[in-house]
């Protein structure tokens, strides 16, 4: 009897313990994590949760990669947003395309694309060059 109220009351920890963690949904006016402003574009909009499942979202693969780049101790699960279909997914699967966010400023930011042929074709769109994960954080460096 005390073994199988051992293994009631052991499953759901084993279970959560097990269970992959997902990406939570982000929203316009969401606040970025590491520079405060707020979110306006949702497609471009990152995230990090860390061991203790404290979930940081960004603006963008750029700012979310200055951040990790100024803490090489931290080691999260990341997750960017492809822009073409809103879904989150592992940043090195992504392709990365440079867009010009404010033209007064001329801040840029990333757009992380699922498919090549998609971050192709914005990329003759914004005059710019596809690149991999390594050469955003490269970038932030």
């Amino acid at each position: 009897m005390n073994l199988v109220r051992f293994g009631c009351l052991a499953l759901p920890v084993v279970l959560l313990a097990c269970s992959s963690v997902a990406p939570v949904k982000v929203v316009a006016g969401d606040q970025c994590f590491r520079c405060r402003r707020y979110i306006s574009n949702e497609r471009t909009a990152t995230e990090t949760i860390d061991s203790n499942r404290f979930v940081s979202i960004f603006r963008g693969p750029g700012c979310m990669a200055k951040y990790l780049v100024a803490h090489p101790d931290q080691r999260p699960i990341v997750f960017v947003t492809d822009y073409t279909t809103g879904r989150m997914m592992a940043p090195e699967r992504a392709v990365y395309v440079q867009e010009l966010v404010d033209r007064k400023t001329g801040e840029t930011e990333y757009r992380a694309y699922r498919h090549q042929a998609d971050a192709d074709a914005f990329a003759a769109e914004a005059l710019a060059t596809p690149i991999t994960w390594d050469a955003v954080l490269d970038q932030a460096r």
